[in-house]
């Protein structure tokens, strides 16, 4: 029995021998009259114990089953080590059929010595802003290298977030962060409708070019026309026309730097527990992950209206979404790529292609097009041009030349003077034979 309850029960017991009036022990009970009159009734018919609880003792409804509290343990220990507890709650819903709440996992572990892995910091200062009121609006994007497959490969996790909901419009593992890695999310979102009107992004090379190190262009060039160059992924929302939004610090895009941190918490472990090891694999099983984070973590945005672009057409977008490079075309109506020569086709869908010399086209490359050129509103495959290659000179071939003459003795000097001159030549130095019979001694 507790002190309220034996308080209690005293204080009905003087209300019962007339010490205490009903107002007084209502007062003291924190009661109103009514109810200690009610008590007062209880307690004369069945005895002062019946006012307490009627369920002391007794064991609570929602008592976790000890089967149950020994499955999630075991558990736990065997398949789930290292899950934090609210990860580890969704798995042994959706896989063991075993539903209860994580504050429940969480004392149920934390009673047997099993604390969470993840810890909590305390969190940074910074200034926050509002999120965008209409899902669509705007998208941060970023990539994030991390040991995904757990097998220290650190792939690159391209990613994209509607800012308003937090939900996930796309994701694509590659071996580095690459323009084509981005260009994949891309592909994703305009398959599911999900263009936004603003992309949010970090000052990469990959999105834009340091404003400290480019050449500026002159007066007279603007004046000319000619544009900055600028790179792919740029050059490509512009076309689709999507502003880009370049953010100058992490704390700026917190949304999907907090979803780096879900994601390399959640998603290596449940890519081992579905023992897969390869980034072809882990790409497909992204497909039905997605839809899952969505439902579990998305919310509502603050204005229900959607906000997405319209989708483009799949053929178009891919031309859009390729690298393209200028070329100009010289007098036969040729250019060359990457070491190659190419021309254009006389005819392009049944019509006659005009094209002069000093003419610029595009040319588009990627995996998914190969090469095409941009040129007059038309996209076509060009004509490669064969080399015309030299004949080399075979190992055996020797030309037709005169032959060389035979090198011929040098010829005795049969000077007279050398051989009247013993003083200048001396006859051990002279190997000529007639030198040295010049030399006999006179008779």
């Amino acid at each position: 029995m507790s002190k309220d309850d034996a308080r209690k029960m005293t204080i009905i017991e003087e209300l019962l021998s007339g010490r205490f009036t009903n107002s007084q022990a209502a007062q003291l009970l924190d009661l109103s009259i009514r109810q200690v009159q009610r008590l007062k009734s209880e307690a004369t018919a069945n005895g002062i114990t019946s006012i307490l609880h009627k369920n002391r003792g007794r064991k609570p409804a929602n008592t976790l089953n000890p089967q149950t509290a020994e499955a999630i343990i075991q558990t736990y220990n065997t398949e789930l080590s290292g899950y934090n507890f609210c990860h580890a709650t969704d798995v042994l819903a959706e896989e063991k059929d075993i539903f209860v709440s994580v504050s429940t996992v969480s004392r149920l572990l934390t009673a047997h010595g099993i604390r969470s892995p993840k810890a909590k910091r305390r969190p940074k200062r910074h200034r926050s802003r509002d999120a965008r009121e209409h899902e669509g609006e705007m998208a941060q994007m970023d990539a994030s290298k991390f040991d995904w497959l757990c097998n220290d490969s650190y792939l690159h996790l391209h990613g994209a977030i509607d800012d308003a909901t937090g939900r996930i419009l796309g994701l694509h593992f590659a071996k580095e962060e690459t323009f084509e890695g981005y260009c994949e999310v891309m592909f994703q979102m305009n398959r599911d409708g999900h263009l936004p009107r603003e992309i949010y992004t970090d000052a990469r090379t990959v999105f834009v070019y340091d404003s400290k190190v480019k050449k500026k262009l002159t007066l007279d060039q603007e004046l000319a026309g000619e544009t900055e160059r600028q790179p792919q992924f740029a050059r490509a929302l512009k076309e689709l026309s999507i502003l880009l939004i370049i953010a100058r610090s992490a704390q700026a895009k917190g949304g999907i730097e907090r979803l780096w941190g879900t994601l390399q918490d959640r998603l290596p472990k449940d890519l081992q527990r579905h023992k897969i090891s390869s980034v072809e694999d882990a790409n497909a099983f992204l497909k039905s992950y997605i839809p899952y984070y969505n439902r579990k973590f998305a919310v509502q945005a603050a204005n229900p209206e959607k906000a997405y672009l319209p989708s483009f057409d799949e053929a178009a977008l891919e031309l859009i979404l390729a690298k393209q490079e200028t070329r100009k075309l010289d007098s036969g109506l040729s250019f060359s790529f990457h070491g190659q020569k190419y021309r254009l086709p006389a005819y392009v869908d049944k019509q006659p292609l005009s094209a002069s010399p000093h003419d610029t086209l595009k040319v588009a490359t990627s995996h998914r097009i190969g090469m095409k050129i941009l040129f007059k509103g038309y996209a076509f495959a060009p004509q490669p041009l064969q080399k015309q290659m030299k004949e080399a000179l075979t190992p055996n071939y020797t030309p037709d030349l005169p032959p060389l003459p035979m090198p011929c003795e040098k010829p005795k000097n049969r000077s007279p003077w050398r051989k009247s001159n013993n003083f200048l030549f001396p006859p051990k130095q002279l190997k000529d034979s007639s030198v040295t019979g010049s030399t006999a001694t006179p008779g």
